[in-house]
């Protein structure tokens, strides 16, 4: 027993000494585990030989000019595009809706509207899929589009709302009640006072959603018939038929526009507010 007691008490002290440090070394050993592959990748994305020759023989900006020179490339972000925008914008207005109910409102139901519109997080992708094929398509039968575009939606909704929510959570109402003081009604206020003031979280909210919907992949391929591919089920297409150093390419603009849409939208909100309330 005192063996053990020794024991614990070094360990302890030896914490205490070096817990500074070891926190550190944990740090950088988790950031090289995520950032690391993604940073040969994007190194990959100049070789000049084959996608898996590491390292690579010599560099050059060929796959680059491949990319920007492929037709079926540029088509399949058009559809992207013409998928993620009107998504974007259903989901921006549902969960802008969603959260000014949650915050201002106390209804039977709240938690449970709360509740789904958050769930879809926690559901694993490829049930929701399956879900999606046989009601989407199975029951309702709605053309490949509408399909894509309402998966998108169910996919990216409770990101939004989740951003969104803070905004109205530490909105002043007393703005509110003094614009219905003056004589404007609940409409007019909620235009001219509430939207303006909320406006940077519905942006961030925004901004995440397109980011989500423009890099979905998994609800798109179970939802999405033969017609013109998406950009990640192109660069699908391409590793298991052909391929070459240009799927880094494809896959570092996805980073780039990612990267950069998501610090837009942490520059908007603050993000330790998703946790209160």
């Amino acid at each position: 027993m005192n063996g053990r007691r020794t024991i614990a008490g070094a360990i302890e002290r030896f914490v205490h000494a070096h817990a500074a440090r070891l926190a550190g070394v944990v740090t950088i050993a988790v950031l090289a585990f995520l950032w690391l592959p993604i940073g040969v990748l994007v190194f990959m994305s100049f070789a000049d030989g084959g996608v898996l020759s590491f390292p690579p023989d010599q560099l050059t900006l060929r796959w680059y000019r491949v990319f920007l020179e492929n037709e079926a490339a540029r088509g399949a972000i058009v559809t992207t595009l013409t998928i993620s925008v009107p998504s974007t914008i259903l989901t921006v207005t549902l969960a802008t809706m969603t959260a000014y109910a949650v915050d201002r409102y106390g209804f039977r139901g709240r938690g449970i509207l709360q509740l789904l519109s958050t769930l879809p997080i926690v559901v694993p992708l490829v049930v929701t899929g399956v879900a999606l094929v046989l009601f989407v398509d199975g029951t309702l039968g709605l053309p490949d589009y509408l399909s894509v575009v309402l998966a998108h939606v169910i996919r990216t909704i409770p990101f939004a709302t989740l951003v969104i929510l803070p905004t109205f959570v530490r909105f002043d109402r007393r703005l509110e009640e003094a614009s219905k003081d003056l004589g404007a009604d609940e409409l007019a206020t909620f235009r001219q006072v509430t939207l303006p003031n909320v406006f940077p979280g519905v942006v961030a909210g925004g901004l995440l959603a397109f980011t989500l919907s423009f890099n979905e992949f998994v609800y798109t391929y179970f939802v999405k018939g033969s017609g013109d591919p998406t950009l990640p089920v192109y660069i699908w297409n391409q590793i298991r038929y052909n391929v070459t150093p240009e799927v880094n390419v494809i896959s570092v603009v996805f980073l780039v526009v990612a990267v950069t849409l998501v610090l837009v939208a942490v520059s908007l909100t603050r993000v330790e507010l998703l946790t209160e309330r």
